[in-house]
């Protein structure tokens, strides 16, 4: 067996666990017991699946490493903020947010908590909010990254024109995953009349444009590396200062599922993006006037 199926090298390495990641998010939960009498508690994998994903694992293990070897080099850097992490960083975010970060003001009582990732009532779908919401802004930080440093080897005589365009092929995957994540939980919005999903995605596309113009922008600056590095995610660092004190209407409120929140201006900043919900509203329209949402509480 040649050397490149063994030897571990970073890409093959990202690679493995990556694809590791997914796949256990997408295996059989393991069964929990619990007896009363001796207040002991176990947990156990069917024991066929856990042959099986060890026997698939070392399989994989090779297979990364042999792709991770035959892919060219393009520093540490770039691969940790590329399309080959997209996916186990978006789940990775998403379900530590939506399971042990944020909890809604209902549970908990501390209304001043969280309160950028405050949005939508219905409880599952306020925990759907906050996991997007926070990818939203970590992914806002890693394409810019990797755009900054995609692009530094790029001819200075290109246009801007050309280098928007080139930049939209080095984040496409990251656009993808935009666009797929961010509009599949719109449904969510035709409970209550604040379209909160809907609103930030567009909020959050807006962003995302001016950052890319932004990077496309300081390729003109004689400036090092390290600055340009710092300065990327320009727009999503305004976007956390603006959102701080709340994204949407039901921020720093207590709400049942269902119920729409008093749009309450809390602040200048709450009072914008309350102003920018309002742009929205009226200019698309209601979701739930166009068919029914999700049931459940």
């Amino acid at each position: 067996m040649k050397s490149a199926w063994i030897k571990p090298n970073l890409m093959g390495a990202l690679l493995f666990f990556s694809a590791l990641f997914i796949a256990l998010n997408l295996l059989p939960m393991p069964s929990f017991t619990y007896s009363a009498m001796s207040g002991r508690a176990t947990v156990s994998w069917p024991g066929a699946w856990a042959g099986t994903a060890l026997v698939l694992a070392l399989l994989l293990y090779g297979l990364s490493m042999r792709l991770g070897a035959a892919c060219p080099r393009q520093g540490a850097a770039r691969m940790l903020t590329g399309p080959l992490l997209i996916i186990p960083q978006g789940l990775a975010i998403a379900i530590s947010v939506a399971l042990f970060i944020y909890e809604p003001p209902e549970i908990h009582g501390h209304l001043e908590r969280h309160l950028f990732l405050q949005g939508n009532t219905d409880w599952g779908g306020g925990g759907l909010f906050a996991g997007i919401v926070a990818i939203y802004a970590a992914f806002g930080f890693t394409a810019a990254w990797h755009l900054a440093l995609s692009l530094q080897d790029l001819p200075a005589s290109v246009s801007f024109g050309r280098a928007c365009l080139k930049s939209l092929g080095i984040l496409q995957f990251h656009l993808l995953l935009f666009l797929v994540a961010g509009t599949a939980p719109w449904p969510y919005d035709a409970r209550v009349t604040p379209n909160d999903f809907r609103n930030l995605f567009l909020f959050a596309a807006g962003v995302y444009a001016c950052t890319l113009l932004w990077i496309v922008a300081l390729r003109k600056v004689r400036l090092p590396m390290s600055a340009r590095i710092a300065l990327a995610p320009l727009f999503t660092v305004l976007w956390l200062i603006l959102g701080s004190d709340g994204n949407t209407a039901r921020a720093g409120q207590l709400v049942q599922a269902g119920q729409d929140p008093q749009p309450i201006v809390r602040g200048v900043r709450h009072g914008l993006m309350l102003s920018w919900h309002r742009l929205c509203d009226s200019t698309l329209g209601d979701i739930g006037k166009s068919g029914p949402g999700p049931s459940g509480p």
